[in-house]
């Protein structure tokens, strides 16, 4: 009775994790985003969810000994009393975001310690094929409208401007943000090189033909974030593969030069990536160019024949003359600010922050707070338009839940690294390379946390990975330390 009770769980939390993870793709890929499939896929995660938790509250005494736990329960406590003192500019959507926090953190997260390790890695193949498959299937289609010059803007119902395609010198592809789109098809080379790694015969071409997939999406998408996660972790990844490679004899031997090679290796690869990156992109803008100046002849033309059709087509006619001028203003913004405006909005979280230190001006309610005690701060006073986040999922939790969620979220992030990184590292076996990757695809979230709105109030495909192999890694880890008590 007991282990069907265990199964039946365990599929349970297997299936919540799944839908989570396609209703992140979902949020983020603009065709299912502005289909009727996105809201039923809110309302399955919702009610899985609720079970999961559920689950977990019954049988509290095996979830109560997961690293971190307490820490999470008075962060969304940190992020009630911040609803609740800013309850004069509304509190509804961000009650909702306690319950996602709830979600990733109760849900997500937490493991039961003492569940065979064999079982999470099993589910973690699962889940990492899946986030494989959504990245390249995303990949695939949006190199597709590389290739055809494809751009579009799309419109909700609620009349949100959603991009699409190649537009504005970057390729968004099917992501509604390509540096979103970059830092999931990150995450999709590093497990594609893992699984490549582990692989044999025939099945290594399959991941070979993922990882350049995802990679050629980081490469159009010319995300800044999306090409520093990949030189970094995928780096990370190979140097510890490399290194593993060599038998315990020729460590003792050559301890010292086998480390320096592996770096001097790992260093060549991501060398050729960077210099294949710039290539590839040099071209891609020749290429568009040459498009670009087609298509305005083609216009000119039809309207030579049609002077009354004119306007018309010189509105409609994006791809041509009018793209290239966008596409050469962001180069120039670009260069005139290599933050793309960060450091003024990092700076606008401080100044929010300091009218409200102890608990923040609440996630959604941020901009209502902001015009209210500082109109002159540049999140809500700006030629782009109101910012709802920071940039940078600390300067979010420092601005959203004031000096305690930011405390808490600090001590969060330093107890699971702490908790972590060394067993990881030390590890000396055939698992190393799994928990490597793990650390590595969680690595690309914590770089995109630095300059995106992710981690933390966001449902996003990169979200649901770092909360999710965070929570393996420290399953894992809590097994290796117990043993070491032992």
């Amino acid at each position: 009775m007991d282990k069907g009770k265990k199964n039946y769980e365990e599929i349970l939390e297997l299936v919540f994790k799944i839908s989570y993870l396609c209703l992140s793709f979902a949020t983020f890929v603009s065709v299912i985003y502005i289909s009727p499939v996105q809201p039923i896929l809110v309302k399955l995660t919702l009610a899985l969810g609720a079970l999961v938790i559920l689950m977990r509250v019954i049988n509290w005494k095996k979830y109560r000994k997961m690293p971190c736990l307490i820490l999470m329960i008075l962060f969304c406590l940190s992020f009630l009393l911040s609803t609740f003192m800013n309850r004069q500019y509304g509190m509804t959507d961000n009650l909702k975001w306690i319950l996602w926090t709830g979600l990733q953190f109760f849900a997500l997260y937490v493991c039961d310690v003492e569940r065979d390790t064999e079982k999470y890695r099993r589910e973690f193949d699962i889940i990492a094929h899946l986030m494989i498959i959504g990245t390249v299937i995303a990949a695939a289609a949006s190199l597709v409208m590389l290739a055809q010059s494809y751009s579009q803007f799309l419109t909700t119902a609620e009349g949100e401007f959603i991009v699409t395609g190649f537009t504005w010198d970057r390729l968004w592809g099917v992501y509604t943000d390509p540096n979103y789109g970059a830092v999931f098809s990150v995450i999709g080379v590093v497990l594609s090189v893992y699984f490549l790694i582990r692989q044999k015969g025939i099945k290594k071409v399959l991941y070979i033909i993922t990882a350049i997939l995802d990679f050629g999406y980081v490469i159009y998408s010319d995300s800044r974030t999306g090409e520093i996660a990949f030189i970094l972790c995928t780096g990370c990844l190979l140097y510890f593969y490399l290194i593993r490679r060599k038998n315990n004899r020729e460590e003792k031997k050559h301890g010292f030069f086998r480390y320096v090679k592996s770096i001097l290796i790992v260093l060549c690869i991501m060398a050729v990536a960077v210099g294949g990156d710039y290539f590839l992109k040099t071209e891609n803008i020749k290429y568009q160019t040459e498009v670009a100046k087609k298509t305005a002849q083609e216009a000119a033309q039809k309207n030579a024949k049609n002077i009354g059709e004119s306007k018309k087509s010189t509105a409609t006619g994006k791809k041509s003359s009018g793209q290239t001028k966008v596409q050469t203003a962001r180069q120039q913004n670009i260069e005139k600010d290599a933050t793309n405006g960060r450091f003024s909005l990092w700076k606008s979280a401080i100044e929010v922050w300091e009218t409200s230190p102890v608990y923040g001006a609440g996630y959604s309610t941020f901009v209502s707070y902001a015009k209210e005690h500082v109109p002159d701060t540049y999140a809500v006073n700006n030629e782009q338009g109101d910012y709802t986040s920071m940039h940078n999922a600390f300067f979010n939790t420092l601005a959203f839940q004031g000096g305690i969620g930011f405390i808490l979220f600090i001590l969060i992030a330093v107890r699971i690294i702490q908790y972590v990184l060394i067993p990881v590292i030390r590890k000396n076996d055939g698992d190393r390379l799994y928990l490597i990757a793990m650390l590595a695809a969680t690595g690309a979230v914590v770089i995109s946390m630095l300059f995106l709105l992710d981690g933390i109030y966001t449902n996003s495909p990169s979200a649901c990975i770092l909360w999710m192999f965070s929570g393996y890694l420290v399953q894992y880890t809590y097994k290796i330390r117990s043993e070491e008590k032992v």
